[in-house]
């Protein structure tokens, strides 16, 4: 189904160790800082983060969507993908979780960290497909289409008869992600009609919401 959509590129193995190594500290790194806002009273925050409300948009989806689908995208193979992303996800879950015990003094909610680890199990697939987004051809138009709706329905609230911007935020995250996948103006134009449709269908299939 993949065959001739995208050529993987091989490199070193140490060069292996180190992108992913540094994709683990990234992962570590987000994490920590993603609880610490979460944390620290927002009015002791700088008036920027406070402003533009970093500690919610942290606790949601969109970016943690998107950081993976950059993750794997932009890694040399499918199967550098399904690790690297997968890596990050772990090191994200160890800096919120170990800055949660030690420095907050508490055990993280039992059911979220049920959730994250289930979405951190699965992530690997999820990216070794994704990785296929920036090559040619149909297939990875419809995937750079389900990638971009998924980004849609979090950016954007909408329905018969309303439609609402969820955050700047996501909006920004979302127009990030038509960047990433960006290939040329004509299949740029048939990723966003075709993933408009997308999102149509999905809310239609979740009425009350998509994913988190």
């Amino acid at each position: 189904m993949f065959h001739n959509i995208r050529k993987p590129v091989h490199i070193s193995l140490k060069r292996q160790f180190a992108n992913t190594f540094f994709v683990l500290l990234f992962g570590i790194g987000m994490g920590v800082f993603s609880k610490f806002l979460d944390c620290t009273p927002s009015n002791e925050l700088p008036y920027f983060i406070e402003k533009i409300d970093l500690s919610n948009f942290l606790g949601r989806v969109a970016i943690w969507y998107f950081l993976a689908v950059f993750i794997a995208v932009y890694s040399k193979t499918p199967s550098r993908a399904a690790v690297n992303v997968f890596v990050f996800f772990v090191g994200m879950l160890a800096g919120y979780y170990v800055y949660t015990r030690i420095f907050a003094g508490f055990y993280p909610d039992r059911a979220y960290f049920m959730l994250w680890s289930g979405l951190t199990v699965i992530s690997p697939v999820f990216a070794f497909v994704c990785w296929y987004a920036r090559g040619r051809g149909k297939t990875a138009v419809i995937i750079s289409s389900i990638i971009i709706a998924v980004l849609f329905l979090q950016a954007f609230n909408f329905g018969l008869m309303y439609f609402d911007v969820s955050s700047p935020l996501e909006v920004l995250v979302w127009i990030a992600g038509i960047a990433v996948l960006y290939k040329s103006p004509k299949r740029l134009v048939a990723v966003i009609a075709m993933s408009v449709v997308i999102a149509v269908v999905f809310r239609i299939i979740f009425p009350f919401g998509f994913l988190i």
